[in-house]
């Protein structure tokens, strides 16, 4: 099952809080066109993911992600959903709430709530108070697609998003605390660093 529409063509860190290596990102896990994501915010995102994969039924987890993964997913996420919100305001596309809960509700009558769930939190890092927030990327991705390469193949269309996002990427800036690697804007994901610690993630599901 594919979500997301970048996801499927391409996108598939400490999570400690400590002082960053320049002052500018004290504080900060990310700085995308110079507006900060906070290490709070990111920490407070991966306390949701681990108590939420806790209490997942197990046969709906096909792998718990270590520290690790949860936190440079989570700082993926954030810097992608900052990264679609400006590239809809430059394109002048609108997504409604009412568009957002309808494709959620959609999503859910065909796979099943749970199921989407366990999916979006285990390997997106997206705990169930954030699904509406990635129903709203997939429909922007897709509105994007379009307004990009309209009539055209999935294939080009998926392929013109990674480029806009790429070249958007690079144009408004995205720096990442050392702790969660750094920013690969061709492929739109971070990269562990030196810096990153490798903690395994103290949850048993079986």
């Amino acid at each position: 099952m594919k979500l997301r529409a970048i996801a499927a063509a391409v996108v598939s860190a400490a999570v400690l809080t400590g002082c960053a290596d320049t002052p500018k990102l004290a504080g900060s896990a990310a700085i995308i066109d110079g507006k900060a994501i906070s290490a709070a915010t990111v920490s407070e995102r991966i306390d949701q993911v681990r108590s939420q994969i806790q209490i997942t039924d197990p046969g709906l987890v096909s792998a718990v992600p270590s520290l690790v993964q949860i936190g440079q997913r989570s700082v993926d996420h954030f810097v992608l959903h900052a990264l679609i919100e400006e590239a809809v305001k430059r394109e002048g596309i609108k997504i409604t709430e009412l568009e957002v809960t309808s494709y959620r509700d959609q999503v859910f009558a065909q796979y099943t709530k749970d199921s989407i769930e366990a999916q979006l939190v285990s390997q997106n890092a997206v705990p169930a108070t954030g699904v509406e927030e990635f129903m709203f990327e997939i429909l922007a991705q897709r509105a994007l697609m379009e307004k990009l390469v309209p009539g055209g193949s999935k294939t080009i269309q998926t392929q013109a998003l990674i480029d806009y996002m790429t070249k958007l990427s690079q144009e408004i800036g995205v720096e990442l605390n050392p702790r969660y690697g750094k920013w690969d804007p061709s492929n739109l994901i971070s990269t562990p660093g030196d810096k990153t610690l490798s903690v395994p993630l103290p949850i048993s599901l079986g």
